[in-house]
């Protein structure tokens, strides 16, 4: 890309895109919303007394199966080049620390959610979204590897709010001192 932000292809120049892909911004909002709203709908369940809980847990739950699909999505949009837009490169550190990130936000993800699903089952209940159980497969855990997989899961939880928050400060970054586009691209 040279300095009139167009990028040079095989020797022809070409406008960079206005945005990323319809599909691309959609599972990333998605991402987005449903990690806040899990993570908000954890943090004030613990906080209720226990009789109070169920409607916040079982919102829960159906809304980590809803992330779980839209996960799945997101991987197989990706590794099947669904993100394909392409930029000059920022610099090889900024490149190498920017697809860390990306990918530590994946695994964490990934990770989390299967920590979802094991912490529930370990517990001898079945995940219920929207009302339709999803059984374990596995037999009973003990009460410490029960306990172990919730703590689990919700210490990474906190890890994966920590890291999105500065994704989405690195954006704002973008956004208003780089003035790069990113931002708007990823926007709409």
């Amino acid at each position: 890309m040279d300095g009139a932000g167009v990028i040079d292809i095989d020797g022809g120049r070409v406008a960079p895109p206005v945005h990323y892909s319809r599909e691309t911004r959609w599972l990333h909002w998605a991402t987005a919303l449903l990690i806040v709203a899990q993570f908000a709908l954890g943090e004030i369940w613990i906080r209720l007394p226990r009789a109070d809980r169920a409607p916040l847990v079982s919102a829960h739950l159906s809304l980590g199966v809803l992330l779980a699909a839209v996960f799945v999505a997101r991987v197989a949009w990706r590794v099947t080049g669904g993100r394909a837009i392409r930029f000059a490169s920022a610099g090889a550190a900024a490149d190498r620390v920017t697809h860390a990130v990306h990918g530590l936000l994946y695994v964490m993800i990934g990770v989390e959610l299967a920590l979802g699903y094991l912490a529930r089952w370990s517990g001898g209940r079945p995940v219920v979204a929207f009302g339709v159980p999803i059984n374990s497969p596995f037999g009973p855990f003990d009460h410490a590897t029960h306990h172990l997989l919730g703590q689990a899961h919700s210490w990474l939880a906190w890890g994966i709010i920590v890291l999105a928050t500065g994704h989405g400060l690195a954006a704002l970054y973008h956004a208003l001192v780089l003035r790069d586009g990113v931002l708007r691209r990823m926007w709409g």
